[in-house]
């Protein structure tokens, strides 16, 4: 989710990872429905009316897939109903045991984090402070850059990221690595590194940073510690100032009751980056990644406030058969999560409205989505004209009876067209003021 007070690029970024995540939803519309009924079977039924709005509208629950812990929950049981973050993880994650690793977190290994936006890029950094890159010595304000060319690295110079004049270097680099002026884990903005984007965005980032040649091509990998890492994705996923709602009285570490989300926060992104090592990363080369995982946005977002979470949560993880286990967790449940791997609970806190200042009511508890006909007949064309759209299968659990699992977009000519129910998600997301996507929705209007 966004977090509440990130700069203003932070905001377009992870605005931008949003529609990265839906535009891969939309290829499935495209492509992934199949065709159940055709010719015979609408003659059967008979020919059917147009629909009769020219939008489709939907009431829906939640933003997210559901799994595990909902953010705006979390912070709703925190900040109103006063819950520990212990309590809190065990209300998600059933079965799961709080522990601290012996083998994976407290040695604090490194993690790596593939800036998927950049993949097939140049890798670019530069720092206000002297740097190096492949081991080549860079002064401060200098602007470095390498280009794979058949498995090779090239290194050049320059003065500006996007300089057209560079100066060469080195060649025949192999995944050479850039290492800051300063690695300490609290190192100042003027001694770490920036990462030149492709878009034209600026990542100061902890820890190194390696041009690696993948099999898929040019990739930029930002290398640095876990905890560092926790750092980063907490800061990114959900605003420093819950941490300031709840009065502090009995609450643990003196912190507001809405710390307790935050450290909630910290041990499952943890706990997820934990797993990720477990099992060998989801590639051989990178451990997370930044868009299509959890977000990462350097140390660009952190604050003293959710550092302090993750500092007092250190190494803490969830484990279940001794392993750590992949804690799932999405902006908002709706009021019931989605079970799976953990159990299906009711979200109290997914109610949270403190109106007290900008964005700390969930905006996406209930929500609902004007979709134009001509919408979701330009995403179904083998449809023809929309007649109707009709939920066939929910899961039982909640308002509604439940999350959607399949829906049929029918024409009038009969045809019918079955789909997962998340194969909406992207026509929800772009039609409702909040941007609010899940699978838990139905038609309020129509046949």
């Amino acid at each position: 989710m966004l977090a509440a007070h990130s700069t203003n690029m932070a905001r377009i970024r992870n605005f931008k990872l949003r529609l990265a995540a839906l535009g891969c939803v939309l290829l499935g519309l495209v492509t992934g429905p199949l065709v159940l009924a055709t010719g015979a079977a609408a003659t059967a039924r008979g020919p059917l009316a147009p629909f009769p709005a020219p939008t489709v509208n939907f009431v829906g629950f939640g933003d997210g897939h559901g799994h595990g812990m909902g953010q705006w929950g979390a912070f709703g049981y925190a900040a109103v109903e006063h819950e520990t973050y212990q309590w809190i993880l065990a209300h998600y994650y059933g079965g799961t045991t709080l522990s601290v690793s012996k083998h994976l977190v407290s040695k604090d290994p490194e993690i790596s984090v593939d800036l998927n936006e950049n993949d097939g890029a140049p890798v670019v950094v530069t720092s206000p402070s002297a740097f190096s890159f492949g081991g080549h010595s860079f002064r401060g304000g200098q602007v470095a850059r390498a280009v794979l060319a058949a498995g090779r690295w090239a290194l050049s110079e320059a003065t500006r990221c996007a300089s057209t004049k560079w100066t060469h270097v080195a060649s025949g680099l192999v995944n050479p690595v850039a290492k800051p002026f300063s690695l300490l884990p609290y190192a100042r903005s003027t001694q770490v590194l920036t990462i030149c984007e492709a878009d034209g965005a600026h990542l100061p980032v902890r820890g190194t940073v390696q041009a690696y040649d993948s099999p898929g091509g040019a990739v930029t990998l930002s290398i640095l510690p876990i905890e560092e890492y926790v750092r980063s994705v907490i800061s990114a996923e959900v605003s420093w100032s819950w941490g300031l709602f709840g009065v502090g009285k009995g609450s643990p570490q003196g912190h507001p009751w809405g710390f307790q989300a935050l450290e909630a926060q910290a041990v499952a992104s943890r706990t997820y980056a934990a797993a990720e090592l477990a099992s060998g990363g989801w590639t051989s080369y990178a451990t997370a990644c930044d868009a299509y995982c959890q977000a990462y946005t350097g140390m660009a977002n952190e604050a003293p406030v959710s550092n302090a979470a993750v500092a007092d949560t250190a190494g803490e993880i969830l484990l279940a058969g001794g392993q750590p286990v992949y804690a799932e967790y999405s902006a908002s449940t709706g009021g019931y999560s989605y079970g799976g791997e953990f159990p299906a609970v009711v979200d109290r806190g997914d109610t949270v409205c403190i109106k007290s200042s900008y964005y700390t009511c969930n905006p996406c508890h209930k929500w609902v989505a004007a979709v134009p006909v001509s919408s979701v007949e330009q995403a179904y064309p083998s449809v023809g004209t929309l007649a109707a759209i009709e939920v066939t299968k929910r899961n039982g659990l909640g308002a509604l009876g439940g999350r959607a699992v399949t829906v049929e977009i029918i024409g009038t000519g009969g045809v019918k067209v079955s789909v997962p129910a998340y194969d909406l998600e992207s026509l929800l997301g772009a039609n409702n003021p909040n941007y609010c996507v899940s699978d838990w929705y139905g038609v309020t209007n129509g046949p």
